[in-house]
């Protein structure tokens, strides 16, 4: 081989080679490309706004497969004053009743006053003066009050109707109310009735007076009042129990959780939390209508386990096993409502905030590190480990952040997918759109 062709085959080698190397090159850059944009297992991934839009759609009801063969499944909210954490869990419900059968829409709210309202829902009076009357201020705005107007839609055009109730005991009057409205008991029924529903107005007023500043609780008249109410209540139960109608039966219960702390209380035993009562309350609910059941809750409640408070949704995997989800929802960017009043009432004043600074080293950093910012993941099905390591995490609840009180809104360290079944982020919110603000 001559000297010049020797020199033009090296080059051609050369040439070749670096061909080569970039061939290899260009395919590994695709391959991890494909491979960084596919869907990780158990993860579907949305855009905002949710509504009228056809490929939200579709993301509403790959999220709602995940949700559908489950008895009860607790939606959760990681403040209690954030729009798209409403939107989002109402487009969820509606495919999960459309769907699947879910016939149970149950809010962090009074069972009595959830009752009136779901009378409200059947009728034709004004959604937005009713949610005023018989909700907590939480749930009072222009996206609960959207999900309400689309389930009178539904009631109108099914027989198995959707029925809307609460689960907290925030308040009982009208949960006397109700076991007053059977006239055909007789006296002594009447009676006892009476009796019971001056108890749940005293102890009614008792909790909103705490957001006057110059109100002084006595908290021994509390659990006199409420004592006196829990023994009425068995009385009640022991005599007329079996003739009740479901209504009334759960009315009954749902008084007999409201006052059973006080009463719990008079016997030096304060075991008895908020997140046990609920719990029973809508295990209550669930097995007298025999439904499907959606709630509406806080992270916390629907936690199964204790974060910040005790989760009901510990007691509720108890006994329902895996036929109980419990869903959170996160964020970081963006503002949030919330009220000064140091209790939620039905006339609370929202004002919005701008979220808290993300924490360093948070369950809030790592969720937003991902490349989407809106996404749902499926603690049960998911492949990624890092939602079994443990971080501390911030809940809101509906009182804004104080110095004096932001370490109240701060977790332990906690592994994610022992407290939820899976949760849905959405990187930046707005604060929930408040019917009324005067």
């Amino acid at each position: 081989m001559n000297k010049a062709l020797f020199s033009l085959y090296v080059r051609k080698a050369i040439e070749n080679y670096i061909m080569l190397k970039k061939y290899f090159l260009l395919n590994l850059i695709l391959i991890s490309s494909i491979g960084f944009s596919q869907n990780i297992k158990g993860e579907v991934q949305f855009q905002t706004p949710f509504t009228d839009n056809r490929n939200e759609t579709k993301a509403i009801k790959k999220i709602s497969e995940h949700l559908k063969d489950n008895l009860i499944v607790g939606l959760g909210e990681g403040t209690h004053g954030t729009k798209e954490f409403n939107e989002i869990r109402s487009e969820i419900s509606k495919q999960l009743i459309g769907k699947n059968d879910f016939k149970i829409v149950a809010f962090e709210s009074s069972y009595g006053d959830a009752a009136y309202l779901n009378e409200a829902v059947n009728s034709d009076v004004d959604l937005k003066v009713a949610l005023k009357k018989y909700m907590t201020s939480i749930w009072q705005t222009k996206e609960i009050n959207t999900l309400l107007e689309w389930i009178r839609a539904y009631n109108k055009n099914h027989k198995d109707k959707v029925i809307i109730s609460g689960f907290d005991t925030d308040t009982l009057m009208r949960t006397a109310e109700i076991l007053k409205k059977p006239g055909n008991f007789g006296k002594d029924y009447s009676d006892i009735t009476g009796e019971i529903q001056k108890r749940a107005m005293l102890q009614d007023e008792m909790w909103e007076k705490q957001n006057d500043p110059s109100f002084r609780l006595d908290m021994q008249k509390v659990i006199k009042n409420g004592t006196e109410g829990y023994l009425l209540t068995k009385k009640i139960d022991s005599l007329f129990g079996e003739k009740m109608d479901l209504s009334s039966k759960l009315a009954l219960e749902h008084l007999k959780l409201g006052f059973k702390i006080p009463y719990e209380a008079s016997k030096k035993n304060y075991d008895v939390s908020r997140d046990f009562i609920m719990a029973e309350m809508i295990k209550n609910i669930q097995s007298g209508y025999n439904k499907k059941m959606i709630l509406f809750a806080h992270d916390g409640h629907v936690a199964l386990k204790p974060i910040l408070v005790d989760g009901m949704g510990g007691y509720l995997k108890e006994k329902y096993g895996k036929k109980y989800y419990a869903l959170a929802t996160s964020t970081v960017l963006g503002t949030y409502s919330a009220t000064e009043d140091p209790r939620a009432v039905k006339n609370n004043r929202y004002t919005s905030y701008p979220l808290p600074k993300q924490l360093e080293n948070s369950w809030e950093e790592k969720l937003a590190s991902k490349k989407s910012e809106n996404y749902f993941v499926d603690f049960r099905s998911s492949n990624e480990e890092i939602y079994g390591k443990a971080f501390k995490m911030r809940l809101l609840g509906y009182n804004s952040i104080t110095p004096a009180t932001e370490k109240f809104t701060i977790t332990e360290p906690i592994k994610m997918n022992e407290c939820f079944d899976g949760i849905i982020f959405i990187k930046h919110t707005n604060a929930s759109e408040h019917l009324f603000t005067d």
